[in-house]
């Protein structure tokens, strides 16, 4: 071999070896299915080799592994003898006249003078282009010049020349490339070019100009099949993960190489198309010629393929042709995105500002051809509002805002809505339209957290004062303002519509009489505000949905002032049968539920109520969820079902916080605090109370319930004082507010109870009676608990009577289990005093079951202690009793018989039997009665699950 053909054979070792150090080629270089393309190329080398020269052009989808294809090549070109040179295109340096050419000649093993004569055309022409600018022709002579230089180095050793990514080189070069390439054929060179062309790309000439020549050969590279990239996972990861995963990652990568390596390295980092997936799709991206990045940015910004021609600005062939480059290299299938994160790392490379003007054309296109007010927002809320207004300020774009947030409010989407009436205020500059945008955007974040919107309130005063906000809007601002205790603001706004004297259309008409009964049995020291009564009779409604909203709060009403009837239940039974999803108003679900509860039909209410809650999981309303919380929780308490009204009134104040409650906040408090106080959970309880509540809660409802279960907590811990004065002003409150019914709160029945505590039964027994001579009809659970409090006033001989009527009364469908509980004690002890001790026994474990089943532990510890003996007890643990043996003689020593402990305890009766009889023998005992005060104290089982009676 002559010494200089040795010396370039070296350098091209050298050259290969820097090669294959690239660390992306550590995975790729393993080819998978590209058997058939390299036996053509070693075929054409031959030839070359021989003096037949040949030019290849290698084309496929971006990123296929043309380039890994062609460099994997020369190790092989080597073997034939053959000198590697390699040049790469780059969009970068496109402007650098001759660059690839350099390339080039810096790769080759040139002789000096050859080298000295190169670079001084390539010189020359530099100079020529720079004097002559962009665009110019390269000389002909220089041209010439350098593929001589070339041509007489592959007389001495055959050349293998692989220009990578030739689209991209300069103009310059390409006029070389073509030159040398139409000289190919007695010459010893096979020159290989690479391109991301896909299907047939108009604009590269050089391709087509290549392709026309005779000893030219085109080789199309294609992504790999399901079997390749099964072989290529199983490479890397073993056979078992390339049955488990190989099938996805095909789909997620549609074959292409580079996305299928970054597959595989995110998994051995512990990702599923994680940080390397993403970066290999922006690759693919920048491979990639400049229209695939255009249209697949306005991919993102649609979501589909019609209409993107006029989006992106290209000519339908070229926006078709990009969108078949984006499919071809494995980023979009017809469907869209082949992984959500190959479109999150596309958004994520979009200019903010670009995308935003995206988002605007899309909407003025989609406006321009007739589409739903939906789809105009959804751009016009992705593009925000520009510094200059821009599609913001046409006619349209404020009624498209309006109509998409009721579309929204209508389908569950709050916070859709909320996004669309920020957006139509941000940029309304016409006061009365901004006022009624406000009212709308009040109303819509009020679904969500009404504590939002406490700032925007102000404004809305300011343009009632300008007489910029009216009917149903200012109505709007009323119920914002009373919700927030800004009660002087409310009055100023409702003296203000009482006087407009305006001709009222059917909306505000309605919100009116809505408005008017809300106060009635809310606010209603607020009734006389809105003056007198228009007319007579119920106005027309504008909606059904707003008709039912009257219905309810006017069943409200009624129970409110006039106390149960089934007029008014059947209303709120209407009510709620005929309200759809899809509107679930909350003030007239809420008011159909109190009605139910008031009424005494706590069961039913109950029902509907967890139906309602159902329904609400898949709308994001925090503030709906939040107060339908709180109306499950009080009829929960109302039912005796301590746990649930701890559990939902807990959830409704960790939904929505409570300083976005207003006044409302009494309503979860008071259930909260009257739960605790019934468990026996007393410091719980005074935590409750120690809650800060605004003082204008004291003139609503709200109040009232607060200050009802704070005398109920004076009353359980001894501060009947305190209690009775908590009651009689409560009591004061509702006979003046006209709402002194026993359904809403037996205020009368507490004071009983408190005369009771304080020695003076005359005076409980005077104020029952008193309360039932002014109201016949009550609720049952109201008859049972006055009518135990009556027992507890009377003869002993006389209470037995009374209470088992009052637990006949409680064991109803719309009883008290809580109460029963209390009355079940009350009649032992009644039993107890007349010294009919078997009857007392059985009344006791009656109420201990029932008591444990609500949960109220201090009642059941109270019993336990009135059941003991006062006999000289054991230290506590020196028994020898097993935990489960205490379990069963705890039971035991309040009555429990064995199948009601076995049950209780979810264990057999011949279970408890062994358990009893080896307690009798430890404890050297032969009866049950000596069993609680050797247990030393008082019961404390769980007894939730015993049988109830």
């Amino acid at each position: 071999m002559p010494q200089h053909t040795y010396a370039t054979y070296c350098l091209a070792e050298e050259w290969f070896s820097l090669f294959l150090t690239d660390p992306w080629l550590e995975f790729a270089v393993e080819l998978v299915e590209r058997e058939t393309p390299l036996a053509l190329l070693n075929a054409l080398a031959e030839q070359a080799r021989d003096g037949h020269g040949r030019a290849v052009l290698v084309s496929g989808p971006v990123a296929a592994g043309k380039s890994v294809l062609v460099h994997n090549f020369a190790d092989r070109a080597l073997s034939l003898g053959m000198l590697p040179l390699s040049a790469l295109g780059s969009k970068d340096e496109r402007h650098l006249p001759l660059g690839v050419v350099r390339q080039l000649v810096d790769d080759a093993p040139l002789d000096p003078e050859d080298r000295a004569r190169a670079v001084a055309l390539i010189e020359d022409g530099v100079r020529a282009a720079r004097c002559q600018g962009a665009g110019a022709q390269v000389d002909d002579g220089i041209v010439h010049g350098l593929c001589t230089v070339l041509l007489e180095l592959a007389e001495r050793c055959p050349l293998y020349i692989a220009v990578d990514d030739v689209d991209q080189a300069d103009q310059a070069s390409l006029t070389c490339l073509a030159y040398l390439a139409r000289r190919l054929n007695s010459a010893r060179v096979l020159a290989v070019f690479t391109h991301s062309g896909h299907g047939c790309d108009t604009e590269f000439r050089f391709g087509a100009g290549l392709l026309r020549q005779p000893n030219c050969h085109r080789v199309e590279v294609t992504q790999v099949s399901p079997a390749g990239v099964r072989q290529l996972v199983a490479q890397h990861l073993g056979e078992a993960i390339a049955d488990e995963r190989s099938a996805d990652w095909h789909a997620y990568s549609g074959g292409n190489p580079l996305l299928v390596e970054a597959l595989v390295r995110d998994h051995l980092g512990g990702d599923e198309a994680g940080p390397r997936y993403r970066e290999s799709v922006l690759s693919c991206l920048r491979r990639g010629r400049p229209d695939m990045v255009r249209v697949l940015s306005g991919y993102v910004v649609l979501g589909e393929l019609d209409n993107l021609d006029n989006l992106v600005g290209l000519s339908p062939a070229r926006t078709t042709e990009a969108v078949h480059a984006l499919i071809a290299c494995g980023l979009l299938t017809m469907d869209g995105f082949r992984h959500e994160a190959a479109r999150d790392a596309v958004v994520g490379a979009i200019d903010s500002d670009e995308l935003a003007r995206l988002h605007v054309r899309a909407a003025v296109l989609a406006h321009e051809r007739g589409a739903g007010t939906e789809v105009v927002a959804d751009h016009l809320l992705r593009a925000g509002a520009p510094a200059d207004g821009g599609a913001l300020e046409e006619p349209w774009a404020l009624p498209t805002l309006e109509d998409a947030a009721a579309h929204a409010l209508r389908d569950g989407a709050a916070g859709r809505a909320v996004d669309c009436l920020r957006l139509a205020r941000l940029v309304c500059t016409d006061s009365l339209r901004r006022a009624r945008i406000t009212a709308a955007l009040i109303r819509a974040e009020w679904s969500i957290n009404p504590g939002v919107s406490s700032g925007r309130l102000g404004e809305l005063v300011e343009a009632m004062r300008k007489g910029c906000l009216r009917g149903a809007d200012a109505l709007t601002l009323v119920r914002a303002l009373l919700w927030h205790g800004r009660f002087e603001q409310a009055q100023e706004v409702l003296g203000h519509l009482a006087g407009s004297g305006q001709v009222m259309d059917p909306e505000t008409a309605t919100e009116l009489q809505i408005t008017r009964r809300r106060l009635r049995h809310t606010y209603p020291s607020f009734l006389a505000a809105l003056g007198p009564r228009s007319g007579a009779g119920r106005p027309p409604t504008h909606s059904v949905s707003a008709d039912r909203r009257l219905q309810a709060v006017s069943a409200l009403a009624a129970v409110l002032g006039e106390g149960s009837s089934q007029e008014a239940v059947g209303v709120a039974q209407r009510v709620l049968h005929g309200t759809r999803p899809e509107e679930l108003s909350t003030e007239t679900v809420e008011s159909a539920l109190l009605t139910l509860a008031y009424s005494g039909r706590a069961e039913r209410a109950t029902a509907w109520c967890d139906l309602f809650l159902d329904r609400m999981q898949a709308r994001h309303t925090p503030s709906r969820q939040a107060r339908l919380g709180a109306v499950r929780a009080e009829i929960a308490l109302r039912r005796g079902d301590l746990t649930d009204a701890l559990r939902y009134a807990g959830e409704a104040l960790a939904t929505l916080p409570a300083i976005s409650w207003g006044v409302t906040v009494g309503a979860p408090l008071s259930t909260l605090i009257l739960a605790t106080t019934a468990m026996g959970r007393y410091d719980e309880a005074q935590a409750y109370l120690d809650h800060r509540v605004p003082e204008a809660m004291f003139d609503t409802r709200y109040g009232m319930h607060y200050q009802y279960a704070r005398a109920r907590f004076g009353l359980a811990t001894g501060h009947l004082e305190m209690a009775l004065e908590d009651l009689r002003r409560c009591g004061a409150k509702l006979c003046q507010w006209g709402m002194d019914t026993p359904g809403l709160i037996p205020w009368r029945t507490d004071v009983a109870e408190v005369y009771l505590g304080l020695g003076r039964p005359d005076d409980a027994r005077r104020i029952l009676e008193e309360q039932s001579a002014r109201f016949t009809v009550m609720p049952n659970r109201v008859r049972g608990t006055a009518t135990r409090v009556l027992a507890g006033a009377g003869a002993p001989a006389h209470r037995p009577t009374l209470l088992r009527q009052a637990a006949e009364l409680l064991q109803s469908d719309d009883g008290d289990r809580y109460e029963l509980a209390l009355t079940f004690a009350d009649l032992a002890r009644a039993y107890r005093t007349l010294g009919e001790f078997r009857r007392a026994a059985a009344a006791e474990r009656r109420a201990v079951i029932v008591a444990a089943d609500c949960h109220a532990e201090a009642l059941v510890r109270g019993l336990a202690v009135e059941s003991a003996t006062p006999l000289p007890t054991l230290a506590d643990g020196g028994d020898g009793l097993t935990e489960a043996e205490r379990r069963v003689a705890a039971m035991a020593a309040v009555g429990c018989s064995n199948r009601e402990i076995a049950e209780g305890l979810h264990v057999t009766v011949s279970t408890v039997e062994q358990h009893l009889t080896r307690t009798y023998r430890k404890l050297r005992i032969s009866r049950r009665a000596d069993l609680p005060s050797l247990l030393g104290g008082p019961a404390t089982v769980d007894l939730t699950d015993a049988r109830r009676r």
